[in-house]
């Protein structure tokens, strides 16, 4: 899906510049851990983000769904969508949803902007991207954001998302949980 960029490195550019939304391969597995890494390592509280391992990207990557915003050869932004099922992973699990319809739920897992991109609306568009590659048997997507993450949540918010419950989660970080319905 080709989109247009109007802000590059926080400014207005005089020429909308192209760029690609697509589905990440897992060759370009490291690419979305090298941004996350990158992304991470420069925000001015890291615990809002909790970082993935190569190896789990390069598995989400192959059996799940990421898509990649691409401007020339370069990643600028990816999404991380799971279907974990009636694994436990499942954020329907944190929200007591009954198991038989965990199946029907996605994991919004994460979304990383780099700054240069930002101001583009990409969390949204990755989304709308994701969404026609999707299982025909998905019905809710759920998400985290740290509370203090308000760039994060107002994007996930103005995407349709809304707030379900408010728990501690990976390891003791404060989040909210998120459910948007298709």
């Amino acid at each position: 899906m080709e989109v247009f960029l109007h802000k590059i490195g926080g400014k207005e550019v005089p020429k909308p510049v192209r760029a690609e939304l697509r589905r990440c391969t897992a060759a370009e597995a490291p690419a979305v851990y090298a941004l996350q890494n990158e992304v991470r390592a420069a925000m001015p509280d890291p615990s809002q983000f909790v970082p993935d391992t190569l190896e789990n990207i390069t598995a989400y990557v192959q059996k799940d769904l990421c898509i990649g915003m691409w401007q020339g050869g370069r990643l600028g932004a990816y999404a991380i969508v799971r279907f974990c099922g009636e694994s436990e992973h499942n954020y329907a699990a944190f929200l007591g949803i009954p198991r038989a319809e965990w199946p029907h739920w996605a994991n919004a897992d994460s979304a990383i902007v780099h700054p240069d991109y930002r101001g583009n609306g990409l969390q949204r568009l990755m989304l709308q991207a994701a969404l026609p590659l999707f299982p025909g048997n998905i019905t809710h997507i759920g998400a985290t954001v740290s509370p203090e993450n308000q760039y994060s949540l107002r994007n996930a918010l103005a995407s349709g998302f809304a707030i379900a419950a408010r728990r501690e989660m990976y390891g003791g970080y404060d989040r909210y949980l998120l459910v948007k319905e298709l």
